[in-house]
């Protein structure tokens, strides 16, 4: 008798534990089959719980405000100008965002917004299928009762056994975990709190080099060069700063995937296959920080199952233990 790979998908005996093309390992799948059928992993596991659901929210808060500021940019530039008599425009645009937003992405093959996506859960019914248009409609009005209750509506997601929030149980939806089969691996992710331990050591020396580049400008000018050249000195210690800026992290993490600061804490960055990262995903990682600091991407290192944030995600890396 022969069997499918699941990975290259080519007939194999079935006798054999690692197929001979690809050197996929059946035990892998026999392992994710085993962890699915098990009682406890349905029960604990399959629902999201309360924090998950919390972050995923908060990503989802902050892409709905982006969406209402440029909304009311152009409504105060060219229809009303927004002023604190008319304060409840900007509010009443967020909520009609909010609930339009979530609603179609959680009609789409997402099952989920754009916040649920990243933490890898998603809406279903009761028989785990999609949800249709009027029934997310229907959900996510019903959220306004979770505000209404001083989010009493929303904490009854973290009681067990379907962790359901008030405007689920409205809706007959529940909010679950993704199932993602994965090959077993030895990697152990860094913590969160290492990670910015690290990005502080790094920012102190950035910092630091920077503060040395531009002290120097008390010596060029004690040495009564001509204003040229001074003028050359000068500018030239601003365009190191900014060298030293750009480059720190992608030139450290593209040679060994580790800067000073991730070395003094022993992780670094690899991609999904192990290999260290290239220069040009580095130096694209590194302003992708701009996206982590203001929807506070850092949250998800706390509940992904990598420990990654949004640039990780986005750049498909991961943080390890060296």
């Amino acid at each position: 008798m022969q069997k499918g790979c699941p990975n290259c998908g080519r007939m194999v005996d079935s006798n054999v534990t690692s197929c001979p093309y690809c050197n996929y390992n059946f035990n892998d799948i026999n392992k994710f089959f085993q962890k699915v059928s098990d009682e406890n992993y349905l029960e604990n596991e399959k629902y999201a719980g309360f924090i998950k659901r919390l972050v995923a929210g908060l990503f989802d808060i902050f892409f709905t405000a982006i969406f209402t500021y440029l909304i009311l940019i152009v409504i105060d530039k060219f229809l009303i100008p927004i002023t604190a008599q008319n304060l409840y425009i900007p509010i009443i645009i967020f909520i009609l965002i909010y609930i339009l937003y979530n609603s179609i992405c959680e009609r789409t093959a997402w099952c989920g917004s754009i916040g649920k996506l990243i933490l890898n859960i998603q809406v279903v019914d009761e028989y785990e299928n999609p949800i249709t248009f009027p029934v997310s409609l229907k959900r996510n009005i019903a959220k306004l009762l979770n505000v209404l209750t001083f989010g009493i509506g929303f904490i009854l997601s973290a009681v067990p056994p379907k962790k359901q929030a008030l405007n689920d149980k409205i809706a007959n939806t529940y909010v679950i975990n993704k199932l993602i089969m994965t090959e077993e691996t030895t990697l152990i992710y860094a913590s969160p709190v290492k990670r910015f331990v690290a990005f502080a050591i790094d920012t102190l020396i950035i910092g630091l080099i920077c503060y040395g580049l531009l002290a120097t400008g008390g010596l060029i000018n004690s040495f009564n060069l001509a204003t040229l050249t001074t003028d050359i000195l000068s500018n030239a210690r601003y365009i190191l700063c900014l060298v030293v800026i750009f480059f720190y992290f992608p030139f450290s993490e593209c040679r060994t995937g580790a800067t000073f600061g991730k070395g003094a804490m022993h992780i670094k960055i690899i991609k999904y296959n192990g290999e260290i990262q290239g220069f040009i995903r580095s130096f694209i990682r590194q302003f992708l920080l701009v996206i982590d600091i203001f929807a506070l991407g850092g949250l998800a290192a706390c509940v992904t199952p990598k420990k990654q944030t949004i640039k990780d995600i986005l750049t498909r890396t991961i943080v390890v233990e060296r």
